[in-house]
């Protein structure tokens, strides 16, 4: 699986990616709107999926995602900005933070509220679901067609077993949605900080809807090279903040530089 964002490096790349986002954006909305869970519709019977283990648990996601009405945007490129975030993707930061909570499952208390910030595949969220399934769960991706196509019906794959759901699937972006999110527990979000306009936007989510006592933890990428985004940026932009505290509680330091942020109010 390869992992990377295309940032359209040279000038053809520029192009298409003005042209993809002057096509699309009449048709997909910023304002933040909620799709309904309703098991009952929910047709899995000729979906073709993928397994991926981390730990001791295996998590399953489609493969063969209806991307109809974003074909164009999500073949050739893995992210337009303010038109298709990426989230038919499952990021590298995902895994690194799957990993994370999964040696350090008493960070998901019973009965909390969990808000799974730019979803995708919403694995983070599913992961939240099962290790406390009474816990509330809120999903969130900018695209509604990734919330309809590929977060519910990876949920429901993972999770429709279940007697509680307590889960809302809320799509748009994420200046807009302060009205339908909530105070929470614990925020979890991967790959997100790849811009300095990104980066502003998590910030004031954290500020907020984390609850006084609660702890969100931000997987990235150390540079996002080209775009301004990564974490020292970050954390320059929480420190400056004056509400907000964080730490690095995991790195990879190899290859691909990356961390796991803990942030907290102060």
């Amino acid at each position: 699986m390869s992992f990377k964002f295309n940032f359209f490096d040279d000038n053809k790349e520029n192009d298409n990616a003005n042209d993809l986002k002057e096509s699309y954006q009449k048709i997909v909305p910023k304002e933040a709107s909620v799709t309904p869970y309703n098991p009952a519709s929910i047709n899995l019977l000729f979906s073709q999926w993928k397994e991926i283990t981390v730990g001791s648990q295996t998590y399953t996601y489609l493969r063969d995602v209806d991307t109809s009405s974003l074909s164009d945007v999500a073949l050739r490129s893995d992210l337009v900005p303010d038109v298709y975030e990426g989230g038919f993707e499952v990021w590298e930061c995902t895994i690194d933070l799957l990993n994370f909570l999964q040696n350090n499952k008493d960070e998901v208390e019973t009965n909390s509220a969990v808000l799974d910030l730019g979803c995708g595949s919403g694995l983070l969220g599913i992961f939240a679901k099962q290790a406390s399934p009474q816990s509330t769960v809120h999903f969130q991706d900018f695209n509604k067609e990734v919330i309809s196509n590929f977060t519910i019906k990876n949920y429901h794959k993972n999770c429709g077993h279940h007697n509680s759901h307590n889960v809302k699937f809320i799509s748009g972006d994420w200046s807009c949605m302060s009205h339908i999110l909530a105070k929470y527990d614990l925020i979890l979000t991967a790959e997100t900080l790849y811009s300095v306009e990104s980066q502003k936007k998590v910030l004031k989510v954290l500020e907020d809807h984390l609850a006084d006592e609660g702890v969100a933890y931000v997987a990235s990428k150390r540079h996002y090279f080209g775009v301004g985004g990564g974490v020292v940026e970050f954390q320059n932009l929480v420190s400056k903040s004056g509400t907000l505290k964080c730490e690095v509680v995991w790195s990879c330091t190899t290859g691909l530089l990356r961390d796991i942020l803990k942030v907290s109010k102060c």
